[in-house]
């Protein structure tokens, strides 16, 4: 039986995916899917998820911010700014909300070193400001 291979890229990672019999993924146009042996393709990815087949038919579940989807000779590139992969649903739902609250922690940790160093330079420009009065 003939089947899919999957290679997602993003900044950080690359992760292949093979035995797909079927994967169905989202643009502006609405949900298409792919079957080995589809013509070749390129769109541009709605950010959403996408879902893959196994031959062992179980599922392989996606999240991506939105990329580029290109499709030849049975193999399919998926090209994210960031993408996460699970077995189940849940696993992904879990490794999103994680995800969601790391760059709310990141964004707390940026905002405060932006505060610290707005006053560091307040009070430095305060000190250079009365020095130059003397």
């Amino acid at each position: 039986m003939s089947t899919l291979t999957l290679e997602l890229l993003d900044g950080r990672n690359v992760e292949r995916l093979e035995g797909i019999v079927s994967l169905v993924a989202e643009e502006a146009t609405g949900q298409f899917g792919l079957l080995p042996g589809h013509e070749a393709l390129i769109t541009a990815l709605q950010p959403g998820l996408v879902r893959c087949r196994l031959s062992d038919g179980s599922w392989r579940h996606l999240a991506c911010s939105g990329g580029v989807l290109l499709c030849r000779n049975n193999l399919v590139q998926l090209v994210s700014a960031r993408f996460l992969s699970a077995e189940h649903h849940e696993q992904l739902t879990a490794q999103l909300e994680n995800r969601l609250q790391r760059e709310r922690s990141d964004r707390t940790t940026d905002q405060q070193a932006r505060v610290e160093l707005e006053r560091a330079l307040i009070k430095r420009l305060r000190e250079w400001s009365e020095a130059r009065r003397l």
